[in-house]
């Protein structure tokens, strides 16, 4: 399976399940247009609320967690549960 989010996905589910899983990409990164562009896939306007997977939102809730332990955020956009790299206030 393709290495873009979507294959990444896929290979999770399965690895989850038990299966063993080959993933293969023919650009250097996985992770499709959300890792070498940063952009994310189509999102409703209540993507923090409901409608995604537990898997999707561990992804979200990882990348922001990564921001606020390694870059130099304001104490309010710190403390903002849902922000987003392009919207911390």
């Amino acid at each position: 399976m393709g290495g873009g989010l979507g294959g990444v996905a896929a290979a999770l589910a399965l690895l989850r399940a038990g299966r063993r899983v080959v993933l293969t990409e023919e650009f250097d990164w996985l992770g499709g247009q959300l890792t070498s562009q940063a952009v994310p896939p189509d999102e409703h306007s209540w993507v923090e609320r409901f409608g995604v997977t537990a898997s999707y939102r561990a992804l979200r809730d990882g990348i922001r967690d990564y921001y606020r332990r390694h870059y130099p955020l304001t104490p309010r956009a710190r403390a903002w549960r849902s922000s987003t790299p392009a919207r911390v206030p």
